[in-house]
């Protein structure tokens, strides 16, 4: 199955009592190409500081005396700074028996939407011209995003509020496994699903979800 990592295998075990099994795995992601210079730059400052909390001699300071090692060290710690903000440029839907989940990282922070929660006719796609996206065109009351970023986005109610899961992909896949995991488990209105959420509704200007 495409996008099952180590962990969406570990969130699938842990939500497969609750939920079932695991039909698909829809992946939003966002690069952050912006924020790699500043951390290039900020692991320079960081090796140029080591360089001076810590010298090469208790005699002899050593200051940048092994230039290739401080070039290396810094490159490698902005490297890792950089690692650790595209771990949150990673948003992952998954599709079970029983219902939806997401922010699956953490036990606590995992996100679970049972299909006896989802308004079934709520469920809809959304498409948004280059530049823009579902969340900024799209206002409620109370609307919470899901996926990092995208022009494409799965819309749905749940407990009074909209959700919005927005992706680079198309979401075709996506609607068809949610409404046949709500056919096996007798939803009311699932049979409609892909037909009211297929093809996208293409939004140009600010829409309101109520």
């Amino acid at each position: 199955m495409r996008g099952r990592n180590w962990l969406v295998r570990r969130a699938e075990q842990r939500l497969e009592p609750r939920l079932g099994k695991l039909r698909h795995v829809a992946i939003s992601r966002k690069i952050f190409w912006k924020a790699l210079l500043p951390c290039l730059a900020v692991g320079f400052i960081y090796g140029a500081i080591a360089q001076f909390v810590t010298p090469r001699s208790s005699r002899e300071p050593g200051y940048f005396s092994d230039i290739p090692g401080y070039v290396l060290v810094s490159a490698l710690t902005g490297l890792v700074l950089w690692s650790l903000i595209l771990l949150m440029g990673f948003r992952k839907l998954l599709v079970f028996d029983g219902g939806l989940a997401t922010r699956i990282a953490q036990k606590q922070t995992t996100k679970v939407f049972p299909w006896a929660d989802i308004d079934a006719a709520t469920i809809k796609t959304v498409r948004t011209p280059e530049g823009s996206s579902p969340s900024r065109l799209l206002e409620s009351r109370k609307k919470t995003s899901l996926g990092v970023s995208g022009p494409n986005a799965l819309v749905f109610r749940a407990g009074g509020e909209f959700w919005l899961f927005e992706s680079k992909e198309d979401p075709t896949a996506l609607v068809i496994a949610i409404q046949q995991a709500m056919l096996d488990a007798g939803v009311p209105g699932a049979a409609g699903v892909a037909a009211r959420a297929l093809p996208p509704v293409v939004v140009t200007h600010r829409t309101s979800l109520d």
